[in-house]
């Protein structure tokens, strides 16, 4: 399995990238290319208006926010539909066009590769202007008014019909190129994101009917107002995200302390029974091998009664230590008992877990104790089992316990399955 490094560099460099690529062209080239067929329908509008709307734009854009259930939550649907049922397509598309195209390069600031980033540019800036578009021309087909100045229950309905129709486009355009990254586009399709969208899209719409009836002190308060509680809301997911982070943050480590042997740092007998299970299921999906050795330290008592406890723990601790370095990375070390680890094989016969065993086994017993306590010296015993069908974990921890009773009798220091 690829570590998340070499799927993030596979999605900088390899094809992954090439084929969003293609995709952010076609989207930039397509938006390039209808554009122009709707100047001739534009009203004029003062630079003064224009750069307004431009900079509103910018700011729905940076006022979305990270929601901690529906993932990003834009808000420029606000000025979107303003811009929409104010100005009309033309000025509505490039204003939402050139407002992502400007804004997606902030990305480099935040760490993203600059082709990742070029991506995120085109996409962003096509995507915009031909939902605009899209948006527009299906406004104008169902008999919407352009500057709306009065509502009623078929101009809502028109301008609801409208949102749905570029929600629905943005939403094929984000699963596409969800699908051409290789993740899952099913993801991405999140209803109560879409509703909260849709809902910032009337706002938009009441911003634009106080505007085109010409009260301008009336829309500056709304403007103000409506502004403030995107800043409002955007502060309060910030708030919300970041304590949710300590939580969770704080979930997992007590979990992990709840996992954990407190003297070696490895797992406790719970947890490496919880893993076991799991292999164990694995195993009876797939038929692949499972075996675990049970492992006990020779002769411990005498070890702490000659050396003390505090040499009896670090001995404990040691041999966690290197049962841990020199297992596979898909292994589990447990401790199970007083003196007894337990190590989970997953994938391994009965065979190959002899011969690991048989490697801890010498590997404890070359060690150079005699630096820990003069005179130290320590072995260890081993019974390996593997799981056969209908085996259950006590089944198989019984079966590793029956041979380490074995070894033991035999003479200690060996391995037996």
């Amino acid at each position: 399995m690829e570590n998340n490094n070499s799927e993030h560099q596979r999605y900088v460099f390899g094809k992954e990238w090439l084929r969003v690529f293609i995709l952010a062209c076609l989207l930039f080239a397509t938006s390039l290319a209808f554009l122009p067929h709707l100047v001739a329908s534009a009203p004029p509008v003062s630079p003064a208006v224009l750069a307004g709307f431009f900079i509103y734009a910018l700011f729905t854009i940076a006022a979305g926010y990270k929601h901690p259930y529906f993932g990003y939550i834009s808000l420029d649907r606000a000025g979107q539909m303003l811009c929409l049922l104010t100005l009309g397509s033309f000025h509505a598309a490039w204003i939402s066009g050139l407002s992502y195209f400007f804004i997606s390069w902030l990305r480099l600031f935040r760490g993203v590769p600059l082709r990742n980033t070029i991506n995120a540019v085109l996409i962003n800036s096509g995507m915009m202007t031909l939902m605009m578009i899209l948006g527009g021309y299906w406004y104008l087909w169902w008999g919407g008014d352009i500057p709306m100045t009065d509502i009623s229950f078929g101009a809502l309905m028109r301008v609801l019909s409208t949102l749905v129709v570029m929600q629905i486009f943005n939403q094929l355009i984000m699963y596409l190129m969800v699908y051409l990254r290789g993740g899952r586009p099913e993801k991405t399709a999140v209803l109560n994101g879409a509703l909260i969208e849709i809902i910032v899209g009337l706002v938009g719409m009441t911003l634009a009917l106080v505007y085109n009836r010409q009260d301008m002190p009336l829309f500056l308060l709304v403007l103000v107002v409506v502004s403030i509680g995107m800043l409002v809301m955007k502060q309060y997911a910030s708030i919300r995200l970041h304590l949710e982070a300590l939580v969770q943050e704080r979930t997992h480590a007590l979990r992990n302390q709840a996992q954990r042997d407190p003297l070696t740092g490895i797992s406790n007998r719970g947890h490496t029974d919880e893993f076991i299970a799991g292999q164990i299921a694995h195993a009876q999906q797939t038929g692949a091998h499972l075996s675990i050795a049970l492992l006990d330290i020779d002769h411990f008592k005498h070890i702490n009664d000659r050396y003390l406890h505090a040499t009896g723990d670090k001995v404990l601790q040691h041999i966690a230590g290197l049962l841990t370095s020199h297992c596979r990375s898909g292994d589990l070390v447990g401790r199970y008992g007083g003196e007894e680890f337990l190590v989970c094989f997953p994938l391994l016969d009965l065979e190959g877990a002899r011969l690991a065993s048989e490697k801890l086994r010498r590997l404890v017993e070359q060690e150079d104790w005699d630096r820990m306590a003069p005179g130290l010296a320590v072995t260890i015993s081993l019974g390996v089992a593997e799981w056969q069908p209908g085996m259950r974990t006590e089944d198989l921890v019984k079966e590793a316990d029956r041979k380490l009773y074995e070894a033991k009798s035999a003479g200690r220091n060996r391995v037996c399955h």
